[in-house]
């Protein structure tokens, strides 16, 4: 079994950039990274006693309220080791990077109405489950663990629980049919059938594996964003693009897919540079 940490970064009152994406870890080494990034956490609460006892990636890296008694460098380096801890022994990123501004283009050609923030959760779900559906004895089996929002996650759990055949070709598989592969179409009955049918929602102060979550949001969003604005500081956007290129060696892809409405939805509304 699988569980994935997802938390996201942006909002349409702060950037054009939101980014949503997931840190996913086999069951049996669960407990060693927790207690993994409970350490790291802990030993900066403690070495700084005062400063807020969650990490909001933002607020810490821009020394905000009450990050500021951490000198900046201290703060860019403990980034960096949250990103290289994240990425260690082959734990996996999923994720997606989404235009604001190309999603209220878009939304009028879904054919139901929702939110960026469910679109974007949706497609981290139709991602793990086109690998996990891969792996034999159900052993690819997820769960979802989110960031509480109380607006969206009974709508994210509705959507699992009974899942819009829009996005079944997002997972589709190929199967031998007549001496020919094909894409075969997905049933009811299998939809989603990797994925736990309801998402789980977690206060991110409880779960240092969701701070981590928003730390990996931030970095991608942060990118993003310095390819068309102007550095806050001297080197920030060399910093944020070497971490962006630590986390992109363990993202994983959509991957080939079957020619469908939903993957030409989802091209049309990603952040330009951002490979689905």
């Amino acid at each position: 079994m699988k569980f994935v940490y997802v938390d996201e970064s942006g909002d349409s009152s702060q950037s054009d950039v939101f980014v949503m994406a997931g840190l996913l870890i086999d069951s049996h080494r669960l407990r060693k990274k927790t207690a993994d990034f409970d350490l790291l956490l802990n030993a900066l609460f403690e070495k700084h006693p005062g400063s807020p006892k969650e990490l909001k990636t933002k607020s810490f890296i821009n020394g905000r309220g009450g990050w500021n008694r951490i000198p900046p460098d201290e703060r860019k380096q403990f980034l960096r080791s949250v990103c290289e801890l994240a990425t260690e022994k082959g734990d996996k990123i999923y994720g997606l990077a989404m235009s604001l501004s190309k999603f209220r283009e878009k939304k009028s050609e879904l054919p139901f109405n929702t939110t960026y923030w469910i679109m974007s959760g949706m497609f981290i779900a139709s991602s793990i489950q086109k690998r996990m559906q891969t792996i034999s004895r159900k052993k690819g089996i997820t769960a979802m663990v989110v960031d509480d929002n109380k607006a969206e996650m009974p709508n994210l759990s509705e959507h699992l629980y009974k899942p819009h055949q829009w996005f079944d070709g997002l997972y589709q598989v190929k199967t031998a049919k007549r001496g020919k592969t094909v894409w075969t179409p997905r049933k009811e009955e299998n939809r989603f059938e990797h994925i736990i049918n309801t998402g789980f929602a977690v206060k991110s102060e409880h779960s240092s594996l969701v701070q981590v979550a928003d730390a990996f949001c931030w970095v991608y969003r942060r990118a993003i964003e310095l390819e068309s604005e102007d550095e806050a500081y001297d080197g920030e956007k060399g910093f944020y693009l070497e971490l962006k290129e630590l986390l992109e060696n363990n993202r994983i892809n959509l991957g080939a897919c079957v020619s469908c409405d939903v993957l030409e939805w989802y091209k049309s509304v990603k952040c330009d540079s951002w490979k689905l």
